[in-house]
């Protein structure tokens, strides 16, 4: 994957251009931004104007945002030596005089509140296969980018300082930018070896310091305990038999998963610890939903709050 030093000039061009959170959007403007909230770029294409090497905002956001194929000399022009790097770590494919992402990097940022400073950093995560009507399927280990889920679960997260924090299943590295706004020190876990890969960009490009583990749920903190632990596992309850998707459905059957992040996850907490997931559990014919959660609840001693969104 991309070294430290690539990583390091990477983030200079993305600050050079300007490729950052609020110029992107202003750049935008608000009709580009609602288009590609329906997976449609041509409001964000129309925005961005005829492509140019002498604007590398725009070529940036073309290769990355938008997904098109960019000419190689306006790519060489916005990203410099740091061409030859992408493509050696496979994060930018060469398309005849051209170039694509096999990989986006994007703006990402959060505002202030009134216990953590503003969040400016970039996500990396796998290109989304559905853009603008396409049918393309994702790779078994495909690295989701933003989401609902991922922006309900941060927004939801308390964000009192706390000397430890783990991201149960980092993805794309969402949660840890959040975290390092209050935590002296992180740890992450994924048990998808390109997960931790592309979560690495993330976290090195937006200065995060976060010590990244692959494994299965606990097995990669088994002898330590954190004070907060956040988690959105995987959210789809699928039958027991068919492809599956790693971020999308695990590889256990139907709430197992949930249950063990649970049970396993409190025995993970210091006193006073907190932990708090985004989930899916199986309704049960004849058992009240609540009535579900508690039985793997009441065991551990950890008071709870569930709140049943959908």
């Amino acid at each position: 994957m991309l070294s430290d030093d690539a990583t390091a000039a990477l983030r200079a061009r993305l600050d050079a251009a300007d490729y950052t959170l609020d110029a992107v959007l202003d750049r935008l403007g608000e009709a580009g931004r609602r288009g590609l909230e329906r997976n449609s770029t041509t409001p964000a294409r129309d925005a961005l104007g005829a492509p140019s090497a002498d604007d590398p905002q725009a070529t940036l956001a073309r290769l990355w945002i938008l997904q098109d194929a960019v000419e190689a000399v306006a790519v060489s022009s916005a990203l410099g030596d740091v061409v030859g790097p992408l493509v050696a770590a496979g994060l930018l494919v060469p398309d005849d005089d051209a170039f694509r992402a096999a990989a986006v990097v994007r703006p990402y940022g959060a505002e202030a509140t009134a216990s953590t400073p503003a969040i400016a950093g970039w996500i990396c995560h796998d290109p989304l296969p559905n853009l603008d009507g396409h049918a393309g399927a994702p790779r078994p280990d495909h690295v989701l980018g933003i989401s609902p889920a991922s922006t309900t679960l941060a927004q939801l997260s308390i964000r009192r300082p706390v000397a430890s924090a783990l991201d149960l299943g980092i993805g794309c590295g969402v949660q840890s930018l959040h975290l390092a706004a209050h935590a002296d020190r992180i740890v992450a876990t994924d048990l998808n070896p390109r997960a931790l890969d592309l979560a690495r960009i993330t976290t090195r490009l937006s200065g995060v310091d976060a010590d990244l583990r692959l494994g299965s749920l606990y097995d990669p903190v088994a002898a330590e305990t954190f004070d907060l632990i956040v988690c959105n596992p995987p959210f789809v309850i699928s039958p027991p038999a068919g492809a599956r998707l790693t971020y999308r459905e695990g590889d256990l059957p139907g709430d197992e998963l949930v249950r063990r992040v649970l049970v396993e996850g409190a025995g993970k907490l210091n006193p006073q610890g907190t932990m708090q997931v985004l989930c899916n559990w199986a309704i049960v014919d004849g058992e009240p939903w609540d009535e579900r959660l508690a039985g793997w609840l009441r065991p551990t001693g950890c008071d709870a709050l569930v709140l049943q969104r959908e």
